[in-house]
């Protein structure tokens, strides 16, 4: 895999979230007027984008001549050489070759009125092209690029170049400067600077674990059909199960009683500790988590004789075999949980640094067994962690405030990734 964990949705999820903004914000936004004077005539020229924007992910292509022209052309003209411009255009079609996709709006009404005479009137389409970039505190953001116009017949093009494209392009920064992409809440993991990959109408952010660095191409070509989801990679599952198992790393488990044999009464101490907590990822339909440990421990036993004295042992304890507790996963709500689905069977050996009396030796067996046993295995039958949350996505375009929430997430397997699919709801803050 070329990344750790992904997040992605199709177009439709993204033009639902357009239809409710622009419904907010028509005619704030997506409309205007400015006056123009067009070779001494004046004028005023009205623009009104009568139906809301559609995101259409699929990449535009860009011919070499128009690459190259913007290293060579106006006031770059002459700068570089024929060589150096070559290589500058091949770089900027690196950058944004999977990062850049079109919002089209497709019926702009478009209004002359020179105060005299009839008024001269079309609709137009207008094409914006957008990069998705990512910002320098690791958020993806959306930047307008260029708008271009389509059917130009019914307007001048010189009113659509001089003053309709550059104000559409103006209000589109200001509509969607407003929509950040978080990465993903998983607690304890620290992630990469989300890297976007855009493909034709599905729009997705590839993190890595930071230790593996930003994600490079090649990506997949295939993802999830599914409105929304959410990839993980096995190595990440296994560094969240890790990082949530942690604490039993050294956790201590001390016990002690005592009992009356006749001649005198007995007694013991111990204490036993969790090391060496490892966890792997098996691999299923639905991959399981397993935790692995050992279990080591001593004490002390003996007996204070009723006619004076006492006798005393030590030991050394361990649970036999080291317990292995199997994790399943599941979805609460936009939650992806590890809950214990079962814990290895093991049983509490004691090695004694000498004799242990015989009137003493079953009730000490068995008092360790119910005690350390049975707190040690409450402890792994009670482990349960949050793999991470997805976090709605905010839309923040004043006065629209909405949030895209991921809702009736999936548990599957999508290749060698952990998938999570469902759907989204728009609702307003």
């Amino acid at each position: 895999m070329s990344y750790d964990l992904a997040v992605g949705a199709d177009v439709s999820i993204v033009n639902k979230a357009a239809e409710e903004v622009y419904g907010q914000l028509y005619p704030r936004y997506f409309a205007g007027s400015q006056p123009y004077d067009a070779g001494g005539t004046r004028a005023t020229v009205t623009w009104d984008v009568k139906t809301a924007p559609v995101f259409d992910l699929t990449p535009p292509a860009y011919s070499e001549e128009e690459l190259r022209a913007r290293f060579t052309e106006g006031g770059a003209a002459g700068r570089l050489s024929e060589d150096q411009a070559a290589e500058c255009a091949a770089g900027l079609r690196e950058s944004l070759d999977g990062s850049t996709f079109q919002v089209v709006l497709r019926q702009v009404h478009v209004t002359v009125d020179t105060g005299s005479g009839p008024l001269v009137e079309g609709d137009v389409t207008v094409t914006v092209d957008v990069q998705a970039t990512t910002s320098a505190e690791g958020l993806l953001t959306l930047n307008p690029l260029k708008a271009v116009a389509g059917d130009t017949s019914h307007v001048e093009k010189v009113i659509l170049d001089n003053v309709v494209l550059p104000a559409l392009l103006d209000q589109s920064r200001q509509v969607l400067s407003g929509i950040k992409l978080p990465k993903p809440d998983i607690p304890l993991l620290d992630l990469s600077v989300p890297v976007p990959v855009i493909q034709p109408q599905r729009a997705v952010a590839a993190m890595n674990l930071v230790e593996h660095g930003v994600p490079k191409p090649p990506f997949p070509d295939t993802w999830p059909t599914s409105p929304f989801f959410a990839l993980l990679g096995m190595d990440t599952v296994r560094r969240i199960a890790e990082a949530a198992t942690a604490y039993l790393e050294g956790k201590t488990f001390p016990a002690d009683g005592s009992k009356d044999v006749g001649i005198g009464t007995a007694y013991f101490k111990a204490t036993i500790a969790v090391h060496q907590v490892q966890c792997e990822v098996v691999d299923a339909d639905i991959p399981t988590v397993r935790v692995h440990a050992a279990v080591r421990g001593s004490g002390s036993a003996g007996i204070d004789w009723i006619v004076g004295g006492s006798w005393d042992v030590y030991y050394d304890l361990a649970l036999e075999p080291d317990p292995t507790v199997t994790l399943t996963l599941s979805m609460s709500g936009t939650t992806l949980k590890a809950t214990t689905d079962s814990v290895s069977s093991f049983g509490l050996k004691i090695y004694p640094h000498g004799d242990i009396l015989s009137i003493i030796a079953g009730w000490l067996a068995n008092a360790l067994s119910s005690t350390l046993g049975g707190l040690v295995g409450d402890a792994l039958r009670g482990i349960e962690f949050d793999l991470g949350s997805l976090p709605a996505i905010p839309v923040d375009v004043d006065p629209v405030h909405l949030d895209v929430t991921p809702t009736d997430l999936t548990l599957a397997r999508f290749g060698d990734a952990l998938s999570l699919q469902g759907d989204v709801t728009i609702t307003k803050r």
